[in-house]
């Protein structure tokens, strides 16, 4: 395969993964919203674990295809609910609740810029 056909291979991919990441960011969003009604109280550690778990999958594949920015948001805000869970939050602070928003902010930030200039990633070739 030419360095031209990987390259049309690749953005191909990218495009797949920008949909999936969509349906991610929405289940992120969706957990998130829950936890900030309060119809999430006796279900935190669920809500927590899910946006855990999004966060982790986002972070390595947005590295992946080039995100290095959307990696990182994803990453920290995958570390502050790994740390919420092991801490076995049920009712969240004042405080906790501003650190998990700002995680969440930075990943709506970063996932908005990446969806509007799927070019700002870089490609490995």
């Amino acid at each position: 395969m030419t360095d031209g056909g990987l390259r049309q291979a690749f953005l191909a991919l990218r495009d797949e993964f920008l949909e999936i990441c969509r349906g991610r960011i929405g289940v992120v969003e969706r957990n998130w919203s829950e936890i900030t009604s309060g119809l999430a109280d006796e279900n935190t550690a669920e809500a927590l674990e899910f946006i855990k778990r999004e966060a982790h999958t986002i972070a390595g594949s947005s590295g992946t295809y080039g995100y290095a920015d959307m990696s990182k948001s994803a990453r920290e805000l995958e570390v502050i609910c790994a740390r919420l869970m092991d801490e076995k939050v049920g009712d969240m602070s004042v405080a906790q609740k501003d650190e998990l928003e700002a995680a969440v902010t930075f990943l709506r930030e970063e996932s908005t810029r990446m969806f509007a200039d799927p070019e700002i990633g870089t490609i490995p070739f």
